[in-house]
Formats: structure tokens, C-alpha cells, sequence
């Protein structure tokens, strides 16, 4: 009879922990599958709940809590200065392209005077400051969503092919091999055509700065996007170069420090995302290395 009883506490007992860890581990899965969809809208002011009372797990569920609130936070926060930071840049740059421009003048009208050496210098560094300036405006306004994007059915094949062919100088002057293979077809994408044009123009400036011996340049399209590759060598590339080109203001190795601002490839990535592609970079091995830049946009549904 003793027997019996113990028995049957024994198997109660195994009944409760068996049905205890079940609905542990119910609520485990379930606020794993909440805390998966507040990842995906961590603005959002959505907390963990814990369905089946547990002290030790209600107390990780509240540290869990506490930590998105300070996510949030910090979100909140970063946000605010990137918005001051972005107007900071604006209003700079608005405040000295005018008075810059008038210097540059007088400096043009003093050196078609005179042969003097220096007075060239200064007009060289001017026009190099005018040039960042102008691209701190370009950024500011492409990234606070002023750069208006009138996007429309273009051939992408037609409008690389023009671009390059309109700003070939910008590659002659370094003297690299270049070489263009675009398609025999047209490559119709949505898009705003000076946005593109300026990604195009931007990827081949940067060739220009810091290409060693070569650039070539290929359109293809490829499951359903048309994707355009910049490959060219240059010296210093390494996995933590390519992880950084697209930071804005980075110029801090071989392979950025041509004299460039920092800004071009940012506000190429910024504008191809903004229009619905996507640009990457990826380090090419070989007997000297070298990286490719994949420029893709998805093709207009009348191609598909």
C-alpha cells in the first residue's frame, strides 16, 4: 500500500514536471518568435510576454525588455544626430559655396593676368574645395531625401553606354586600359536617369583616383536584373578596405587616398538603394588585386 502511494506521488510528480517543461518550452518558442518580429520593427514599442508564470524566466524576460528599451533609445538618439549632423552639412555648405565662388572668380581674373606660380596654387586648392563642398551639399541632400528621384522606364544599357562615352575624359587623363562591354539588347529598368548617371560617373571617378593600370567595365543581365560591373586593380586592397569603401568620409588607405572626399561611392550606394538596386564591392584576387563594384537593378516588369 506504501508502495502504491509513493508510486503514484512519483509518477504526479513526473506528470507536473513533464507538463511544466512543456509549457516552458512553449513560452520560450513563443516569445522567440516575438522577439524575431520585434527585431524586425524594433521602433515599434513592443515588449516580451511571458504566457506561463515563472519568477527566473519572468526576470529574463524583463532584462530582455529593459535592453530593447535602451536599443530603442539609443535608436531614437542616433537618429536625432544624424538629422543635426545632416542639416549641419547643408547649411555649411550653402553658406560657403557663394563667397567661394566669388574668390575662384577674382583668382581666374588674377591668374589670366599673371604667370605667377602661387596664384595657380590657390586656384587649384579653391576649385579642390569647391569640389567637397559641393559633394557635402550632394550628400546632404541625398541622404535627408531632398535629391528628387523622378523614376521611369529607361534602358540602363543605352544610358551606361552614354555616360561613359560623355565622360570618357575623366578616364583618359590617368591612361588606363579600359575596356566596355555592354549588351547587344536593350535593358529596360526603373530608374531617374541623372541619378543614374551620376552612380555611373561616381564608380568611374573612383576608378579614375585609384585604379593602378585598368578598368573594365561589363553589363549583363542575370536572373532577372541587369547588372553592371567596375573592376579595377589598385594598390593596398584588403577584406577590411572592401568592408569600408561605402562609409562615408572614409579615405583612410591606399585605395581611397587619391585626394577624393569620401563621399562618392556613399552617394552612389545611397542613390542606387534609393531607386530600388543594389551596389556592392568585392575583392578579385589574382596576380595583383583588384575590386569589383556590381551595380544591379531589377528589370521593368515589360521585360519579364
Amino acid at each position: 500500500m506504501v508502495f502504491l502511494i509513493l508510486f503514484l506521488i512519483a509518477a504526479a510528480a513526473a506528470i507536473y514536471f513533464a507538463v511544466r517543461f512543456f509549457l516552458l518550452r512553449m513560452a520560450i518558442a513563443q516569445a522567440d518568435g516575438e522577439l524575431k518580429q520585434i527585431n524586425g520593427h524594433i521602433t515599434q514599442n513592443h515588449v516580451l510576454r511571458l504566457p506561463v508564470p515563472d519568477r527566473r524566466l519572468g526576470d529574463f524576460m524583463n532584462t530582455i525588455n529593459a535592453t530593447l528599451q535602451e536599443v530603442r533609445r539609443e535608436r531614437v538618439s542616433y537618429a536625432a544626430r544624424e538629422r543635426a549632423f545632416r542639416g549641419q552639412i547643408e547649411a555649411i555648405s550653402h553658406d560657403l559655396r557663394t563667397p567661394l565662388t566669388v574668390i575662384i572668380g577674382y583668382l581666374d581674373l588674377l591668374s589670366s593676368r599673371t604667370d605667377d606660380e602661387e596664384v595657380g596654387i590657390v586656384l587649384r586648392k579653391a576649385r579642390s574645395m569647391q569640389k567637397l563642398i559641393a559633394a557635402f551639399y550632394e550628400y546632404s541632400r541625398v541622404v535627408s531625401g531632398d535629391y528628387a528621384l523622378d523614376c521611369a522606364v529607361l534602358d540602363e544599357n543605352r544610358v551606361l553606354g552614354e555616360t561613359i562615352a560623355d565622360n570618357c575624359i575623366i578616364l583618359e587623363e590617368k591612361g588606363l586600359d579600359v575596356t566596355v562591354k555592354t549588351l547587344d539588347c536593350p535593358a529596360q529598368i526603373v530608374a531617374d536617369r541623372a541619378a543614374l548617371e551620376r552612380v555611373i560617373v561616381n564608380l568611374m571617378q573612383n576608378a579614375s583616383r585609384y585604379a593602378a593600370s585598368y578598368l573594365a567595365i561589363k553589363n549583363t543581365i542575370e536572373e532577372g536584373k541587369v547588372v553592371t560591373t567596375f573592376e579595377n586593380d589598385a594598390e593596398g586592397l584588403t577584406e577590411e578596405t572592401i568592408a569600408h569603401l561605402f562609409d562615408r568620409f572614409y579615405t583612410g588607405d591606399a585605395a581611397r587616398a587619391g585626394g577624393g572626399t569620401g563621399l562618392g561611392l556613399t552617394i552612389a550606394k545611397e542613390l542606387t538603394e534609393q531607386m530600388g538596386g543594389a551596389l556592392s564591392a568585392q575583392l578579385i584576387g589574382g596576380s595583383r588585386h583588384a575590386v569589383r563594384f556590381t551595380l544591379s537593378f531589377p528589370l521593368a516588369k515589360s521585360e519579364t
